[in-house]
């Protein structure tokens, strides 16, 4: 049973990325939580206050 609990805590985790804005360019302005490819809650730009709003692949946001 504990190889599936491992594997339960292993999607449960989530990835802290400090990113560019898309909008003004600062460096590392946004700090990204995800959770499996996708962001968990709000990040906000400490720049210009641009959002990246929750539930968006980072990979497809960029894109835009």
């Amino acid at each position: 049973m504990s190889v599936f609990a491992d594997c339960q805590d292993e999607r449960n985790k989530k990835t802290i990325l400090e990113i560019d804005c898309p909008n003004c360019r600062e460096e590392d302005a946004l700090e990204v939580f995800l959770k499996d490819g996708v962001t968990v809650g709000e990040s906000a730009c400490s720049a210009c206050g641009y959002v990246i709003p929750e539930g968006v692949s980072l990979e497809e946001f960029l894109e835009e």
